[in-house]
C-alpha cells in the first residue's frame, strides 16, 4: 500500500477537495483507496458519506493500543473507498502525542499492518502538530496543494521546511510527490505571477495539470459528493483524472 499525505501550512489551499476527489479518482480507475481525516475541522469526514454512522474515530486508533485499523475505518457511500473519520477533539489528541516517547510514530505502526488496499490518503490540518508529524511519518511521501494568491506560496515554503525536518530526523525515505495548482484562476495578472513564480523556484517539484478555480467542485463538496458523481463531464473530473494520473507516475519513481 502506499501512503500520501496532503499537507500545507496555509489553510484555504483545498486539502480536503483534493484529499476527496484524488480518493474517488483512484478508485474509479479501480483502485481500493482508504482515506484517513486527521484535520479537526473534519472537512473530509463531513463531506463523504458513510454507510452507517461513525463509532470510532481517528483519535481511537492513534491513542488506544489495542485498537487497529479494521476497528475504525467506515464503509462509504463512494465505491472503493473507504474512511478512518476525524474527531473534533483532535487537537487534545495531538497534546497526549506530544508526551509518549514514540507519540509520532502511532500512525506508521497501525498503517504497517493494514492489507486490502491499494493506496492510503491522509488529510492533514494547516498546523504542524503532532498529527500531522504522525501522518508525514508514515507516509511514503507528500502532495502539496496550491492556490494561486502570496499566502498559499508562503505555506509551500514552510510546507517544505516542515518536510526536511521530518526527513533529516523523523523519515528520512520521506519523498516530495510534487505540488499542484488545484484553485487557479488563470484570467488574473496575480495567479499567472505567482504560477510563474513557482514554476521558477521548484520547477521539479510543480505537477504540470492544473485545476482551475471551478464552482462545481464547491458545489459537490457542499452536497457530499466528489466532481465525478455531481458532474462527471465537467472539466473538473477531466482535471482531477489528470493529477491523479501524473501523482501515480510520480509515485511509481
Amino acid at each position: 500500500m502506499k501512503i500520501l499525505t496532503i499537507c500545507q501550512r496555509k489553510g484555504g489551499n483545498g486539502k480536503s477537495t483534493c484529499a476527496l476527489n484524488l480518493a474517488h479518482a483512484f478508485a474509479l480507475e479501480g483502485k481500493r483507496v482508504l482515506l484517513i481525516d486527521t484535520d479537526d475541522q473534519r472537512n473530509t469526514t463531513s463531506t463523504i458519506p458513510t454507510r452507517r454512522p461513525v463509532i470510532k474515530t481517528v483519535e481511537s486508533l492513534l491513542l488506544e493500543d489495542e485498537v487497529c485499523v479494521e476497528d475504525v475505518v467506515e464503509k462509504t457511500l463512494w465505491d472503493g473507498v473507504d474512511l478512518v473519520a476525524g474527531d473534533l477533539g483532535l487537537s487534545a489528541t495531538a497534546s497526549e502525542l506530544d508526551v509518549l516517547h514514540d507519540g509520532h510514530l502511532r500512525l506508521l505502526t497501525k498503517l504497517l499492518v493494514v492489507e486490502g488496499y491499494d493506496l492510503c490518503i491522509i488529510d492533514t490540518s494547516p498546523s504542524l502538530n503532532m498529527l500531522t508529524v504522525n501522518a508525514m511519518c508514515a507516509s511514503h511521501g507528500i502532495f502539496i496543494p496550491l492556490t494561486s494568491n502570496y499566502f498559499s506560496l508562503e505555506g509551500l515554503a514552510q510546507t517544505l521546511e516542515a518536510y526536511r525536518k521530518v526527513r533529516e530526523s523523523l523519515r528520512k525515505d520521506i519523498r516530495l510527490f510534487g505540488a499542484a495548482f488545484v484553485i487557479h484562476d488563470g484570467r488574473t495578472v496575480l495567479a499567472r505571477e505567482v504560477q510563474e513564480k513557482v514554476k521558477e523556484q521548484y520547477p521539479e517539484l510543480l505537477c504540470e495539470t492544473v485545476i482551475g478555480r471551478n464552482i462545481k467542485i464547491e458545489e459537490a463538496q457542499v452536497r457530499k459528493q466528489s466532481i465525478f458523481s455531481y458532474a462527471p463531464a465537467d472539466r473538473g473530473a477531466a482535471q482531477y483524472r489528470a493529477l491523479a494520473a501524473e501523482l501515480e507516475g510520480r509515485m511509481a519513481r
